[in-house]
């Protein structure tokens, strides 16, 4: 088994090298105008699933800018995500909304872009799930049940079920035990399998996997939140505009008619980029103010880490 799993690693490795070099861009010979860092979140992929998404994005931004672009994985705590944005000196950082409101708060970050979904939806919601035959129909035959979730900053996978379920009368705090930890991908094929009862997800999570399996898995949707802003990619004060105008041109310009960039925006599982302003995040603020879930709010208290 030992000898199998250490062929597949290598067999990844390999098939990332490939790909690297037949990528189109991958050209070395080029002079280099700068170096930048950019910050990449997680959910609702593992890290290491997630920094490969990205490998192609920041090679396509290293050809179009000229700049050495790197990408940096970042923990899925809102607490270690703040911290590395200042620890690795980071120029662009693309998050969830909901991180982007607590950038602006403490490093006066200001959204550059925005993606549209898959679905071609400028934004996203999340689902709670349950295996087919399980008897639970509604929010309230959710109380006292174990909830699988990644974590308690995800939008998608927590807080948009949060806010739901507070409006649907449910305490999600006292009425619910939480189980953290799995990525979103690993909750729906053990909610699928019946390993668990109830899970938290986002909506294009089970649809990825309903496009690659040409079925629905063996789960069920109990309830989907309202939608919410997508992901977003922001710059920093001290970023260099002329950087932050090379990599919105260059993103902008995606085409998905073009097989090379088609394959770029489908490893991120977007359609596109579009135009970003602090205004478009106006009013998801109010609604996270509205439940207590960001500063200035009536509670004033982000979700406990988990």
């Amino acid at each position: 088994m030992r000898i199998n799993n250490f062929r597949s690693y290598w067999s990844v490795l390999f098939f990332l090298a490939v790909l690297l070099v037949l990528w189109p861009g991958c050209d070395s010979s080029k002079p280099v105008l700068g170096k930048a860092k950019i910050l990449i979140a997680p959910a609702p992929f593992s890290l290491s699933m997630m920094e490969a998404r990205f490998l192609f994005l920041t090679d396509y931004l290293t050809k179009e800018t000229g700049w050495k672009i790197e990408a940096v994985g970042a923990p899925s705590s809102l607490n270690e995500f703040l911290k590395v944005v200042e620890r690795e000196k980071v120029a662009l950082s693309f998050q969830n909304p909901y991180f982007y409101l607590f950038l602006a708060e403490k490093y006066g970050a200001t959204p550059v872009l925005k993606t549209w979904s898959i679905d071609n939806l400028p934004e996203y919601r999340g689902i709670i799930i349950s295996p087919q035959k399980s008897p639970i129909k509604s929010p309230n035959d959710l109380i006292g049940k174990k909830i699988l979730a990644s974590n308690r900053h995800s939008l998608g996978g927590f807080l948009a079920q949060f806010m739901f379920l507070k409006d649907a009368g449910v305490d999600p705090d006292k009425d619910l035990i939480y189980q953290f930890g799995d990525t979103q991908e690993k909750i729906l094929e053990k909610v699928a399998t019946a390993q668990a009862e109830v899970g938290f997800i986002r909506e294009d999570v089970l649809q990825a996997m309903v496009r690659a399996k040409g079925e629905v898995p063996g789960v069920k949707v109990i309830a989907s939140t309202p939608y919410h802003p997508t992901h977003c990619l922001v710059r920093y004060p001290k970023t260099d505009p002329v950087l932050v105008e090379k990599v919105k041109t260059a993103l902008l310009k995606l085409n998905p008619e073009n097989p090379d960039q088609r394959f770029l925006l489908d490893r991120l599982r977007i359609s596109k980029f579009e135009r970003a302003f602090p205004d478009d995040y106006l009013e998801f603020k109010k609604v996270l103010n509205l439940h207590g879930l960001f500063p200035g709010g009536p509670n004033s208290t982000p979700p406990a880490s988990e």
